[in-house]
Order: structure tokens, then C-alpha cells, then sequence
């Protein structure tokens, strides 16, 4: 901007302090605008490119087959009985008993924590074994007062994962478990077969069946 030469010293100072302004504005908006383009340009980079996570995923096979849990099948049931298989690592146990095989998802609903599968789970609790030893489909000497207790802050589960003991306000989940062609398990937590209430004791009916490896498609409360 060309300065008056006939102009007063003070419209002087204020014409170039008017350039100065503009000449700042200018300077932020093309600052602002680049920044634009490398931002957009930055995360149309990420997009080409996705991030690895290390978060589980939530679905996973075994690292023991159909026949490894029951023993082979003869007349409709598991050679083997009564069964449970833990996968701390991946916050599920594996139960088979009479009536099929189902997957208890290990998440604790007080706060979170993983339950440990104990084979006495009413120790100190006040609770007569009989009570624990009748819950799941199990029958003669299979009936033991198993089920999983919680290190953080004492909740306790009979082995159908529903809460008797301790702060845990509702039982834990069951998850969807499957038999792949390789005869591996395919367990899903992203798919949950029973959900119950605060409250509610009804024993889960869902089950994989052990003689035609299919689900019975009794869930429960989703």
C-alpha cells in the first residue's frame, strides 16, 4: 500500500499499521491453509496404511479339538464326563457336562477382573456344598462345588457362572462356542447366548450338543 506524501505523520502510522494487519491476516490464513493440506494429506496417509492393534480379538479357535474335551462320543454323550477347560489368557473357560458344552465368559460384574475357576468355590462363603454341587447338568460323582472366584474383591459364581457370593451384582456371560471343520473350537465373545440380570438365578439352557456338534438355540435373555 503506497503511503500519501501529503498526509499527516499520524495517517502515516496508521496507514502502515493498516498494512501491517492486513499483511498478518494474510500471513495466518495461508498458514492455516497449509496446515489444512498436511493434516489431510497426513491422514489420507493412515488411511492407505491402517494401524496394527493389539487388542484380542474376539473371536479365536482352541488350542483343544471337539475330541480333546469329550473323549469321543458314544451313545449320544462324552466318554470323558464332566469337563472344564480354562483359557485365562483369553478370559474364557470351556465347560462340558451332561446336557453339552458351554463357554462362560470370565469377565467379573463387579468390576471387570478375571475369576479363577476353583474346584471349591464355597469355602468361607457360608454356603452348604450340596447347593454348589447341585448347579449344571451333572450327575453322581461329576457334582462338585466348582466354580470361579474372584481375586480382586471375592465375588463367587457357581460353575453355570451364576453369582452367589460378594459384590458382583449379576452371574457372568456365556459366549457362543462352535465346532470348526478342523474340529478346533471357535469361541466368540463378541456374541453373547446367555445374559441374566441382577437377580436372576435361571440356570442357562443353551448348549453345544455333543452328538450332533450343533448349538440347541436356547438363549438366554438376548
Amino acid at each position: 500500500m503506497a503511503l500519501n506524501p501529503y498526509d499527516t505523520p499520524r495517517g502515516r502510522l496508521r496507514a502502515r499499521a493498516e498494512a501491517t494487519r492486513r499483511q498478518f491476516l494474510l500471513l495466518m490464513g495461508g498458514l492455516a491453509s497449509l496446515g489444512a493440506v498436511i493434516f489431510g494429506g497426513f491422514e489420507s496417509v493412515k488411511f492407505l496404511f491402517p494401524a496394527a492393534t493389539t487388542e484380542a480379538p474376539l473371536k479365536f479357535k482352541t488350542d483343544f479339538t471337539f475330541t480333546d474335551l469329550t473323549g469321543g462320543v458314544a451313545g449320544g454323550k462324552a466318554k470323558a464326563g464332566a469337563q472344564v477347560r480354562s483359557i485365562t489368557a483369553d478370559r474364557v473357560t470351556v465347560v462340558l457336562d451332561d446336557a453339552g458344552i458351554y463357554a462362560v465368559f470370565l469377565v467379573c460384574t463387579h468390576l471387570g477382573c478375571t475369576p479363577n475357576y476353583v474346584t471349591d468355590v464355597v469355602s468361607g462363603s457360608g454356603v452348604d456344598p450340596a447347593v454348589a454341587e447341585a448347579r449344571g447338568m451333572r450327575a453322581g460323582a461329576e457334582k462338585i462345588p466348582n466354580g470361579w472366584a474372584c481375586p480382586c474383591h471375592g465375588s463367587r459364581y457357581f460353575i453355570d457362572s451364576t453369582n452367589f457370593y460378594g459384590p458382583a451384582p449379576r452371574p457372568m456371560d456365556w459366549v457362543d462356542i462352535a465346532v470348526a471343520p478342523d474340529g478346533y473350537f471357535v469361541i466368540d465373545r463378541g456374541n453373547i447366548v446367555a445374559y441374566r440380570q441382577a437377580g436372576d438365578t435361571t440356570a442357562p439352557a443353551w448348549r453345544l450338543l455333543v452328538d450332533t456338534q450343533k448349538n440347541n438355540g436356547k438363549t438366554l435373555g438376548v
